[in-house]
């Protein structure tokens, strides 16, 4: 069962799918999916190209920017942002938990108007990035 957390009407994120998921992702209106996980990040994880091959058969624009947890560059949050911006919409968006996802929405978005509104919208879905707003404010 996929676990989808909205955090714009543009912008779903969740944790690992499947290529099983795929159906019922196009299924629920989806155009585009972002896969932000390194392949080989966990045993017995799918491999970029087994979903992207699913994505292909069911019409939908897959994009494979993988993301080292804990490790996010400012090129990946603009490349980030700009798929955002340019990829057929809604689009969904996944890592191992969503938080790499929704943490790159932070930070690159203009979505909410601040960040500590996108902070607090990534927390009504489960995500704790105050660690981000720690860092922007000690800068």
């Amino acid at each position: 069962m996929l676990a989808l957390m909205e955090l714009t009407s543009d912008v779903t994120v969740a944790p690992q799918i499947l290529p099983t998921d795929i159906r019922n992702i196009a299924q629920l209106g989806f155009k585009s999916v972002i896969n932000n996980r390194p392949d080989g990040e966990e045993e017995g994880q799918p491999l970029n190209e087994m979903i992207e091959h699913e994505a292909k058969i069911y019409g939908l624009e897959y994009y494979h920017m993988p993301v080292i947890s804990g490790q996010i560059t400012s090129q990946q949050v603009a490349m980030f942002t700009k798929l955002l911006e340019n990829a057929p919409k809604p689009i969904l968006a996944f890592c191992r938990t969503g938080t790499r996802c929704s943490l790159l929405w932070s930070m690159g978005s203009e979505d909410f108007a601040t960040l500590t509104a996108r902070v607090a919208r990534a927390k009504e879905k489960g995500f704790d990035l105050s660690r981000l707003l720690e860092a922007a404010e000690s800068q």
